[in-house]
């Protein structure tokens, strides 16, 4: 079965304290960064290329425990970032998620 060898970053935006700096301008939000282990697994021929035709193409896929993931919608993998398409629960598998993600530049596009 899964090995759990490779590791995944998952990126959330976190609020400061301070909604507004002493100018009266809002504060950027931060990153907050966790370091989990997940299995890297390979995108289909068929789902890679429907994919194209939405203009937003699956380029990796991956399964992270349920425990670990907490919606983050933005990933660090092998060095490159990714927006997550999408989630999927496999059905009859009450321990992980998978996640398919595509290009990070598609994160303002919406789903």
């Amino acid at each position: 079965m899964a090995a759990w060898a490779d590791e995944i970053t998952l990126i959330s935006l976190k609020e400061g304290e301070e909604r507004v700096n002493d100018n009266g301008f809002p504060n950027e939000e931060a990153e907050e960064k966790r370091v989990v282990f997940c299995n890297v697994k390979t995108t289909g021929y068929n789902e890679y290329f429907k994919s194209q035709q939405t203009g937003k193409v699956v380029e990796k896929k991956c399964d992270v425990h349920k425990a670990d993931y907490e919606g983050e919608d933005t990933v660090e993998l092998e060095g490159k970032r990714y927006y997550v398409l999408k989630t999927y629960e496999p059905e009859g598998d009450e321990d992980t998620v998978e996640l398919s993600l595509t290009d990070i530049r598609n994160k303002d596009k919406g789903a």
